[in-house]
């Protein structure tokens, strides 16, 4: 599996047999100056329904795995979405998707405004059959990821949140990262908005067991 992070939650994810974005985040991103035309991806998969997360899912010509509210938009856009709920498991192209829990709020994205109801946040379990990556989408640290994502899901490698404020900070991310057993860790969400600004080496130095991978937006990682 390549991964290549472009800013806040936006992860790029390339297989032998299919791509997938997870969190694409575009318009408003200071991190990138990517357009949808820059990406052909087969899958798109949303954590929560806020503006930096879901705002931009609906411009690629490419099946968005949701939350069934979030489902409901996507549809009214013309999209082609799937709907699945903490649990459930989406596959197509050789790559599963679970989505397990996340501790955030969620709003739709309408004109860049919250104005509904976007189902449960989540995060992912995204495998291809050679590599299991954990999305941790937007949350705080939960005892489920040390029980749950670690020991039923089992995942290779783990992007969490380190920005605090409206996620967990850089020292509850790196428990976080040690709780799930994984080999690689990525920090995401940090560093696009005032409130968020966080150093990523000091994250990494508070891990323990895993490598941690800091790149550069538009740096791809190969796992």
């Amino acid at each position: 599996m390549r991964v290549t992070w472009h800013g806040h939650s936006f992860f790029e994810l390339q297989t032998d047999g299919a791509e997938v974005l997870v969190d694409p985040f575009l318009d408003g991103n200071p991190a990138t100056e990517a357009t949808p035309e820059d990406f052909d991806p087969d899958i798109v998969a949303v954590t929560h329904g806020h503006h930096d997360h879901a705002g931009d899912a609906h411009r690629f010509d490419a099946t968005v795995v949701c939350q069934p509210e979030l489902a409901e938009y996507f549809d009214g856009k013309g999209t082609d979405a799937v709907g699945i709920n903490i649990g459930g498991t989406y596959e197509e192209a050789g790559v599963s998707f679970t989505m397990v829990q996340a501790f955030h709020s969620s709003g739709a994205p309408s004109d860049g405004q919250f104005d509904r109801y976007g189902g449960t946040p989540a995060g992912y379990v995204i495998d291809d059959g050679e590599t299991r990556f954990y999305h941790a989408g937007d949350t705080g640290l939960f005892g489920d990821m040390k029980t749950v994502v670690r020991d039923v899901y089992a995942p290779d490698a783990a992007a969490v949140p380190i920005g605090d404020h409206f996620t967990m900070g850089p020292e509850d991310a790196a428990t976080a990262v040690g709780w799930l057993g994984v080999d690689d860790a990525f920090p995401m969400h940090y560093d696009t908005f005032p409130p968020i600004e966080q150093n990523p080496e000091e994250f990494a130095e508070r891990v323990d067991g895993a490598t941690v991978h800091v790149p550069e937006a538009g740096d791809t990682v190969e796992l």
